[in-house]
């Protein structure tokens, strides 16, 4: 799974979303209240919190990974200038206010911002958090020798200037770009201590000792082990900028890296941990079956689960009909009845209805149509062998098809497309690999043929981060090489208004492109599936952001022990 550093920006609000989850996470598994797990009571200081994570993050450096649980983690020992909660709301983090053209904060044109910090911050060590670490951070990313996930948005500013007193600093950008503020927003996305990383090369920062045990800290958790393929351990920040509110609660929380779903299942039915996210659906009534736990499910989605084509290939770049006849092909209502076991929706764009504006309700979604399929590559010179499979001047119709390996759902994905691509002549060979190796040199080196992952636009529904011209790699996560001027255009237009009427128009033209040129196919949205046990409060993950730990700081249990 990927929940990439993705194109974040001003409110999406969830109200619904905050009831709904309240209720699941208050109710046992035959959905009556349980005695625990709820944001009801009065917290109480203590405990260690343990949580397992079935893959490796592969760096705790902001923006140094595009991994799921790497932000897990970033979001305990990192502080962003701008915070979500489970309702998809931002607020002030390491800033003292949310900037809008109202306060002054921004530009009628959108193309200069001011951040002001509170006072008085502290990283871990003592040292003052400034506007100088900001400076210093985008400069950091923008530098491709860095590395960094994603380049958007920092990649548009010309100049910044930092006050005299260090507490604000103001960025001009070299067009419009309403998403600014929220490519800030949580761990993944923190400003980093200058006085730690200065004296580093950019192409050394990601091969050092604090790229996976971060010896200075701004979350309300810092690193207290770091042990490769086991566990990461964060204890109690005394310098977190909220620790006079008496936060975090904890007083520690242990991540442990587990082999697999199954490992976790047993973790739980043997009460050895606390919580687990991201789980396999197929499995939801054995977790709901679970004595003393109980399933927190978020049922509105901003998710989508994607197959992306790598436009390097040189017949999926090049021939449309093939792209359009695999898109055809596959049967999205048995990958959520079968793969996904009814926990998904209906989606073919990158938008969800929890996007406004954003999400489409009349996009053009191709039909589910082998027959139609089958013609269209008949017409394109693609003639089927004695095999089955079709074949066109010496070249197979056969590609790599690749996802993050050990989860049971995406494997019945696999085996449906699989099958539904055969049907229409392409052969498909499936080959997955551990999430470190496929968010890193696997789809970043461009080794893939058509890949599947789940990803989001998070506080926004700017999507240039995925498909933008000026995020290929190694400059972002544009892992499909699809490069379209038209479509930088509109990326531009939504980017470049406030007003929700513009930018509905821009995303209408966006998924027209979509869905007619085909860089990659939409799936279905997904429903997400964590655990948790009854005596944990404040347990609620958000499709947002920093998911599972979007609000760490508030999590506690029952007696200070969990």
């Amino acid at each position: 799974m990927l929940k990439r550093p993705k194109a974040r920006s001003l409110v999406v609000a969830f109200s619904l979303l905050s009831v709904l989850i309240l209720i699941l996470s208050a109710c046992g598994p035959s959905g009556t209240p349980s005695t625990g797990g709820t944001t009801s009571g009065k917290p109480v200081h203590g405990g260690t919190w343990v949580d397992d994570l079935f893959e490796e993050p592969t760096s705790l450096i902001p923006l140094g990974s595009a991994e799921t649980f790497a932000d897990i983690v970033d979001q305990t020992i990192w502080t962003a200038l701008f915070v979500g909660d489970s309702q998809g709301q931002l607020h002030p983090g390491l800033a003292s206010e949310i900037p809008t053209l109202a306060n002054g904060d921004i530009s009628a044109d959108l193309k200069t911002w001011t951040f002001k910090l509170k006072p008085n911050l502290k990283w871990s060590d003592g040292q003052p958090i400034t506007a100088d670490d900001v400076d210093f951070s985008w400069r950091l990313w923008t530098n491709p020798k860095f590395g960094a996930a994603s380049t958007l948005g920092y990649n548009l500013i010309t100049s910044a200037d930092v006050s005299a007193d260090k507490l604000s600093i103001t960025f001009h950008l070299k067009q419009a770009f309403e998403p600014f503020m929220t490519v800030w927003a949580d761990g993944l996305q923190a400003p980093l201590p200058k006085h730690v990383f200065a004296s580093m090369a950019p192409d050394q920062v990601l091969k050092s000792s604090e790229n996976l045990k971060p010896s200075v800290a701004s979350g309300p958790f810092m690193i207290s082990e770091s042990q490769l393929h086991d566990h990461y351990t964060v204890v109690k920040n005394p310098n977190y900028y909220r620790a006079s509110e008496g936060l975090p609660y904890l007083d520690k929380i242990v991540f442990r890296i587990v082999a697999n779903d199954a490992t976790i299942l047993k973790d739980f039915q043997s009460g050895a941990i606390d919580s687990a996210y991201f789980l396999d659906v197929s499995k939801t009534d054995t977790y709901k079956a679970i004595s003393g736990y109980h399933a927190v499910i978020n049922p509105i989605s901003v998710n989508f689960e994607v197959s992306i084509f790598n436009f390097q290939n040189p017949i999926l770049g090049k021939d449309l009909a093939v792209r359009k006849a695999i898109a055809m092909a596959i049967d999205h209502n048995t990958l959520i009845k079968t793969a996904r076991k009814g926990t998904a929706t209906p989606q073919c764009t990158d938008h969800s209805k929890a996007f406004v504006p954003g999400y489409q309700a009349d996009a053009a979604c191709p039909k589910f149509d082998p027959a139609g399929a089958n013609a269209l590559l008949d017409q394109d010179g693609w003639v089927k062998g004695s095999d089955g499979y079709r074949s066109k001047g010496g070249q197979k119709l056969e590609f790599k098809y690749s996802t993050t390996a050990n989860k049971p759902w995406r494997d019945a994905d696999e085996l449906i497309i699989q099958s539904n691509l055969k049907d229409i002549g392409i052969k498909i060979n499936i080959q997955n690999y551990p999430a470190s190796t496929y968010f890193g040199p696997f789809l970043n080196g461009g080794k893939h043929d058509i890949a599947e992952y789940e990803n989001s636009w998070t506080y926004d529904a700017d999507n240039a981060s995925g498909w933008a011209c000026n995020q290929i790699p190694p400059n972002g996560s544009n892992w499909t090489w699809y490069c379209n001027p038209n479509l930088d255009k509109l990326f531009q237009q939504e980017e470049g208004s406030a007003d929700p009427a513009v930018r509905q128009d821009a995303f209408n033209k966006i998924h027209e492109i979509e869905l007619t040129d085909f860089p990659f196919v939409v799936l279905y949205s997904p429903t997400d599936l964590s655990v948790a046990k009854n005596v944990v409060h404040n347990y609620l993950p958000s499709s947002e952001g920093a998911a599972e730990t979007i609000n760490n700081w508030e999590w506690w249990c029952d007696g200070g022990k969990c």
